[in-house]
């Protein structure tokens, strides 16, 4: 009977815990939401300009599979839009749409950002925290300005893509996801490869299924 007693709290323990990995991730995606501003998808496949087909024409060809996308263009040519495009024609369009601009972040938060962190992992973590990995668990994770990852954080990131598990900052614990990866950029990849700042295998796993954006000059009919 006793046994049975402890086996009882020790299932009730580890389903409380289960939920409060829930609730948190929940929390995580709800707060990266609120950080996005809302940008809609029609435009990009409704552009009249005829550059644009073939990569609407791309588009639309993978956004069916989980395979990564690599989406690259000038500034302003709308790279989100085409990711928001790809998840929302894609089979994990019910499930969340996360984005990290990984130019915005101080070096020191990006992992925590990707991957979360436990409490006391450094300065300032005062308590367990999902990263957007985990948030977007099932759903799409726009990598935006991939091309600005610190190396520190890039072996993290391919391991994601390879084996789709991480450990979150100061943790032992491994976590596995089930996470589309869009990266974006306007840097020239190949070159920063050649210069040491950005690893080879992770941009051959990123680059699976790339995307080119025309800039706007050759899109006239898309400017209002």
């Amino acid at each position: 009977m006793y046994g049975q007693l402890v086996s009882l709290a020790m299932a009730v323990a580890s389903a409380n815990r289960d939920l409060a990995r829930r609730n948190d991730a929940l929390a995580e995606q709800n707060r990266a939401l609120a950080d996005d501003l809302p940008v809609g998808t029609g435009d990009f496949s409704q552009s009249a300009a005829p550059a644009m087909a073939n990569t609407i024409a791309l588009a639309k060809q993978v956004a069916p599979t989980s395979a990564a996308v690599l989406i690259t263009g000038e500034t302003g040519t709308g790279k989100e839009v085409a990711a928001r495009a790809i998840h929302s024609w894609s089979r994990r369009a019910a499930k969340p749409f996360l984005k990290l601009n990984c130019s915005a972040l101080p070096e020191h938060l990006v992992e925590s950002e990707l991957f979360g962190h436990v409490k006391g992992a450094f300065s300032g973590a005062e308590r367990d925290r999902p990263g957007r990995f985990l948030a977007a668990d099932g759903g799409t994770l726009l990598l935006d300005e991939i091309g600005d990852l610190p190396l520190s954080a890039q072996a993290k990131l391919l391991r994601v893509l390879q084996e789709g598990a991480f450990e979150a900052v100061g943790s032992d614990k491994t976590v596995q996801v089930d996470v589309r990866i869009i990266a974006a950029t306007h840097v020239d990849i190949p070159r920063a490869v050649s210069d040491g700042r950005f690893r080879a295998d992770l941009y051959h796993r990123l680059a699976v299924f790339p995307i080119h954006l025309p800039p706007l000059r050759e899109r006239v009919e898309d400017i209002p």
